[in-house]
């Protein structure tokens, strides 16, 4: 990594029972199911090939016992900040979406529509993603010249890079989805890297939703052999 710029691995926590069940968990506690916690250990390995130096996460414990299984690989102790939760999504938490889009006309009017909105009792999008961008940015500030890794949740993640790189509400709706465990890497350069390249923007999106696939079945149903491969989406 060249002098004059910070690396962040932003990193999705693994799947829990909510994710299965296409329920909204927002801010709250679900764990990591059993799924969860294998993603987190099959991504641990891969994180740590890139030498981090620092790892930052959500205190909501799906988010926290990702970054412990990266901690561990890595050798480094995961550190909380709240300021890494997920969108907050009020009266809207725990319940699923098919019941949502049935039963609550401002839940489907606000998903099909580009507009932004706020979740009853939450937080809008724009909200979020000024938060989890002023996040990013000062965690990078703080470890300057280091490279990072973020723990985070999927729309917090995806709507904050969008704002790095100069987006809104709206533009983020055109960034695919994170998948669990998935990780993405944004550079962020400093004054003097920034006129040393002639760049404008302080921000690079190098990788964007990487995932770690589960080893596949052999012909026999057992495990297939050598190392599963990286897929970037």
């Amino acid at each position: 990594m060249s002098a004059g710029m910070t690396q962040l691995i932003l990193v999705r926590h693994g799947r829990t029972e909510f994710n299965a069940e296409n329920r909204l968990q927002g801010q709250l506690d679900v764990p990591l199911s059993a799924e969860g916690v294998a993603q987190a250990d099959r991504v641990a390995p891969v994180i740590s090939w890139l030498r981090p130096q620092a790892i930052v996460c959500s205190p909501l414990s799906r988010a926290h016992q990702t970054a412990a299984a990266i901690g561990r690989a890595c050798g480094v102790e995961p550190v909380d900040d709240a300021r890494l939760k997920e969108i907050d999504v009020g009266e809207w938490s725990g319940l699923r979406a098919e019941d949502l889009f049935r039963d609550d006309p401002r839940y489907e009017a606000g998903m099909v529509s580009d507009s932004d909105f706020r979740r009853p009792g939450g937080e809008t999008g724009t909200e979020v993603m000024d938060r989890i961008a002023g996040a990013i940015d000062a965690i990078a500030t703080e470890h300057e010249g280091e490279r990072v890794v973020v723990v985070s949740h999927g729309f917090a993640l995806r709507t904050g890079m969008c704002r790095l790189l100069g987006g809104d509400y709206t533009a983020s709706r055109a960034w695919g989805g994170l998948s669990n465990c998935s990780w993405s890497l944004m550079d962020r350069f400093g004054d003097a890297e920034m006129a040393r390249r002639g760049l404008d923007r302080r921000w690079r999106l190098r990788a964007y939703n990487c995932t770690v696939p589960a080893k596949p079945q052999g012909p026999a149903g057992g495990e297939g052999e050598g190392q599963a491969p990286i897929v970037g989406v």
